[in-house]
């Protein structure tokens, strides 16, 4: 069951979260492939669904930490189309309640005290029927926003990201970070995944 932000902390999120989605696609236009013939039907423009990588947004304000990220399913399950047997279902099942403790994904510097205070996650494959007639490649992604708050937000210096090791399907995290000291992307892979706040 995922446990929505209060008001406040959401709207402060949902503030951050669009800063970080306009600053991060003025950073990805350079590098971004606008040459997708017939491909990108089916999908949101929130950015390119390329299995193996994913976006991730990362923001610290005051004593909050807020972590945002978008991936497509298959990074997650392994699969994009609706659950078509109980395994399926299962592995959803199973995914949103890992996606759901983002303090198992998400691991801030011990010093900094920080603790998972709310969580939104959207895994929907949707219903096998949606798509028993169709021919037509299917996209679906995979969000999650996880908020901390931080007992000692001055002792905050690093955030070891998990979902390498917990979701092996992944490649690479493209990073956008904003802290108090400016905006700034990286990228994070299975071998260097510890980001630098």
């Amino acid at each position: 069951m995922s446990i929505l932000p209060s008001s406040p902390r959401r709207l402060r999120w949902l503030f951050l979260a669009t800063l970080v989605a306009i600053t991060g696609s003025v950073a990805a236009g350079d590098e971004h492939d606008h040459n997708h013939g017939d491909h990108d039907h089916g999908h949101r423009q929130h950015g390119a669904h390329v299995h193996g990588v994913a976006e991730l947004n990362v923001a610290v304000d005051a004593d909050s930490l807020l972590v945002e990220l978008n991936t497509p399913a298959a990074n997650i399950v392994g699969f994009e189309h609706p659950p078509r047997n109980a395994a399926e279902r299962a592995a959803i099942a199973e995914a949103r309640k890992t996606m759901a403790d983002g303090a198992a994904l998400f691991v801030p510097n011990a010093g900094a005290e920080c603790a998972q205070t709310s969580h939104l996650v959207t895994l929907d494959l949707g219903d096998p029927e949606d798509h028993a007639h169709t021919e037509e490649e299917v996209h679906a992604d995979a969000h999650g926003e996880w908020a901390f708050t931080c007992a000692k937000p001055a002792s905050l210096k690093t955030l070891d990201v998990k979902l390498f090791e917990v979701f092996p399907g992944k490649e690479k995290l493209r990073v956008q970070l904003i802290t108090p000291s400016g905006q700034r992307g990286d990228e994070l892979t299975p071998e260097r995944h510890q980001l630098d706040l």
